[in-house]
């Protein structure tokens, strides 16, 4: 289901995975970055959606301020506002893969326990994971 899209971004939720997806189309400015990602947040709220899809292939590189911002603001925020738990799939081209691998993008990379995230090259990959950590989860709640 498409919910929004603009020259910058397209924004999805997808319901059989309860998962909102962010597709940038073109490199964006840190400003509009944070902006797209609020708007993540804000449907994220609304359906109570606590996994999310970022597909950063056309965006360009991940820079260390949006990897501090999402880190230092947004992650906590989505905390706060959605769920106790998040889990982010980032999808990256092969040279954003190589680039994380030399530095230390926190946001893409590190995990916590209540922001499990973890990048990919295949879209496949990323749903995979998503579907399958959600799935380790639910078991987890029914064997408590």
């Amino acid at each position: 289901m498409k919910i929004g899209f603009s020259k910058h971004i397209k924004i999805s939720y997808r319901a059989d995975m309860q998962t909102v997806i962010i597709r940038w189309q073109q490199p964006v400015t840190f400003t509009e970055f944070k902006m797209n990602c609020l708007a993540i947040l804000s449907l994220a709220k609304e359906h109570t959606a606590a996994t999310w899809l970022f597909d950063c292939r056309s965006k360009g590189e991940i820079t260390q301020q949006e990897s501090d911002w999402l880190s230092n603001e947004f992650y906590p925020k989505s905390l706060q506002q959605v769920s106790s738990r998040v889990l982010v799939a980032w999808l990256l081209t092969p040279r954003q893969m190589q680039r994380l691998k030399e530095g230390e993008l926190s946001a893409v990379s590190s995990d916590c326990p209540d922001v499990s995230r973890k990048a990919f090259l295949t879209e496949h990959e990323a749903v995979k994971w998503l579907e399958d950590t959600v799935a380790q989860m639910e078991f987890g709640k029914t064997n408590q």
